[in-house]
């Protein structure tokens, strides 16, 4: 038998008094076993694939913008109270712009801001943050200690970054990977849809 996701609302606590729903395009696909709770808008073309986990039941609100994908065994929660990014005079939790790749065993924990078009390789493990547009942050890295990563820089594979002064001296993203996140932004945009259209693993 095929496991449905599990979409489901917060559990009231003192640090989110409010129960939330989790707000979800029409055009977004999540997989069979992934748990999205609370107050997370996921944005259209999103694709979230199995068994991840995005709970917003310790703080809030969160969003995952257009065309995002967040791959296997992703999890994304936020420190318990009023830890926070601020967007536009808006407080978030977590906030993807849009146009990201999260993949396989990462961790993204807020409060944290990602910018558009930025790369999350596997297993890197993102923790109280502001990481900005453009960014490849590779496999195995770590980004924490509110740290601010400006536009269009790389983080290394196993690289940690928890200075600023750190995070200010990190090179721009060579040549090589310029085209990384847009193939795989790609790739997941039509994965998931022939997943939605194809076989009973995906939903919408």
């Amino acid at each position: 038998m095929v496991q449905k996701p599990i979409i489901y609302q917060n559990p009231p606590v003192q640090e989110v008094k409010n129960i939330s729903y989790p707000t979800i395009s029409n055009k977004a696909v999540i997989g069979t076993e992934s748990t999205v709770i609370g107050d997370i808008t996921i944005d259209d073309d999103v694709y979230i694939g199995f068994k991840n986990l995005l709970r917003a039941d310790s703080g809030y609100p969160y969003y995952i913008g257009p065309y995002t994908n967040i791959q296997d065994y992703v999890l994304m929660h936020v420190h318990p109270g009023s830890a926070h990014v601020e967007i536009d005079g808006r407080k978030w939790g977590v906030y993807l712009e849009g146009e990201i790749s999260v993949l396989h065993h990462a961790a993204v924990h807020g409060p944290l801001f990602i910018g558009r078009n930025t790369f999350v390789g596997q297993h890197a493990n993102i923790y109280d943050a502001v990481i900005g547009r453009n960014c490849v942050v590779m496999h195995g890295a770590t980004v924490t200690n509110r740290v601010t990563i400006a536009d269009n820089r790389f983080v290394p594979p196993g690289y940690s970054v928890w200075k600023q002064e750190d995070a200010d001296q990190l090179p721009m993203v060579p040549e090589e990977h310029k085209n990384l996140n847009q193939e795989i932004v790609d790739h997941y945009y039509r994965l998931g849809k022939s997943y939605y259209e194809n076989t009973p693993l995906a939903f919408s």
